[in-house]
């Protein structure tokens, strides 16, 4: 009997060893959390707001007047680009089996112009020599037949042309000189109209910063901003100020924190980057941004 009371109260010891052991390591953790990043606020009086990096040129959905398979694909997400540059190509092999149909269609067109013309110079001779020997309908005739030949071979130059220049809408280029931004074009890959699958920007950045409704009675237009990177408050970049949209509306890009209200209104002002920093910058970037209120100065 005293082995088992033995055994219970050492059990309960070791029970006891252990919830202690747990707890006393959940309080070494705790004590030992990071602290939160500290920094000198740039303005004594401010309006704190969340900025996002948006490309100067706004995000350019990539399109095409054509659609089909892509068979080439020439940049990658990340590339820079110059305007012009060719981006991607689509199978253009249904559309260039007419070519040679059309050149065919040329020739033979020529051939009749120029037979068209022999005659009509012969005729011509004829009338030099003795203005009898050609009536005037026979002239008029051949006349019209060599209109008709020149006019009926513009048209087919036309037609081809046309397709020549239908050719080089399966090749899609760079509207603008910039950076791509997101690529999910494969080789075999459906490409239309609707696609989204490339997206460019401008190498410059602006940021859209969303000011509380609360606060946008204090915001002033013209006032400086600082944005601060996020996780990095050793670096910021300063901001000038381009626009204000005006139009106070529901927020609806969400930082994650535990204290946001979703339910929020605001007021989105636009600043531009002045001067590129020597760390990278990514469009959808959240940052912390802070705008000199009028108290300020």
């Amino acid at each position: 009997m005293r082995t088992f009371f033995l055994l219970v109260f050492i059990s309960l010891v070791g029970l006891a060893v252990g919830v202690g052991a747990v707890y006393y390591g959940d309080m070494q953790k705790s004590g030992t959390n990071v602290p939160l990043p500290s920094f000198k606020l740039p303005y004594k009086s401010f309006i704190a707001g969340t900025g996002i990096v948006e490309a100067l040129s706004k995000n350019i959905v990539v399109g095409s007047q054509v659609s089909g398979i892509v068979k080439k694909v020439y940049v990658q997400s990340g590339d820079s680009v110059k305007k012009g540059d060719a981006l991607f190509s689509i199978d253009d092999t249904n559309t260039r089996i007419n070519l040679p149909i059309l050149e065919a269609a040329v020739h033979k067109a020529s051939v009749r112009v120029q037979s068209a013309k022999h005659q009509l110079d012969i005729i011509k001779k004829m009338q030099k020599v003795s203005a009898n020997m050609v009536t005037k309908e026979r002239y008029a005739k051949l006349l019209d037949a060599y209109n008709e030949a020149k006019a009926n071979l513009q048209f087919v130059l036309k037609k081809r042309d046309a397709l020549f220049e239908k050719l080089k809408l399966y090749t899609v280029y760079a509207p603008i000189d910039g950076v791509v931004l997101r690529s999910n074009i494969t080789v075999g890959s459906t490409f239309d109209a609707r696609s989204k699958a490339l997206v460019l920007g401008s190498g410059s950045y602006n940021v859209k910063v969303n000011i509380n409704e609360f606060d946008a009675w204090k915001f002033k237009k013209g006032a400086k901003a600082v944005a601060f990177i996020r996780g990095n408050t050793k670096q910021s970049v300063s901001l000038d100020y381009l626009y204000t949209i005006p139009m106070i509306s529901p927020k609806t890009d969400i930082t994650g924190s535990p204290t946001e209200q979703t339910d929020t209104r605001i007021l989105q002002v636009v600043y531009k980057v002045n001067k590129t920093p020597d760390f990278p910058l990514y469009v959808g970037e959240m940052l912390d941004v802070f705008i000199e209120s009028a108290k300020g100065k």
